[in-house]
């Protein structure tokens, strides 16, 4: 003989009576956001909301290593990570720039080689 699971309809009242006084969980979260964008050190500030944006995975094989007239560079890993995180290039520029104050252009995805070219050569 088979089990068979019986589900019944069940009413779900209000919450409390408050949903009217409830904000949206993300605009609690964006508040926290620019707080701690707000006391971070200014040239901590991109790397900071870098790292909210791409999360946690990405934070670790990656680094900021400066913005300037609207160009976020950041160091990847190797091609197949900068190939990979151009995909989501519109996404990452349309989440920084509800964080940031200055105005998110572009985002570079350097390889390390020419990070460094590049930083030495400044």
């Amino acid at each position: 003989m088979k089990a068979v699971a019986v589900c019944t309809r069940r009413k779900v009242g209000p919450l409390a009576g408050n949903e009217a006084n409830m904000e949206p969980a993300h605009n609690g979260f964006h508040k926290i956001v620019a707080e701690i964008l707000r006391r971070a050190p200014a040239e901590d500030v991109a790397g900071i909301a870098w790292e909210i944006t791409c999360g946690r995975t990405v934070a670790e094989k990656t680094a900021v290593l400066e913005f300037r007239e609207g160009t976020l560079r950041v160091r990847v890993p190797d091609e197949a990570w900068r190939a990979s995180l151009a995909g989501f290039m519109p996404r990452y520029i349309e989440l920084l720039n509800t964080m940031l104050s200055r105005r998110v252009e572009e985002i570079e995805f350097v390889l390390p080689q020419r990070a460094s070219q590049r930083k030495g050569a400044a």
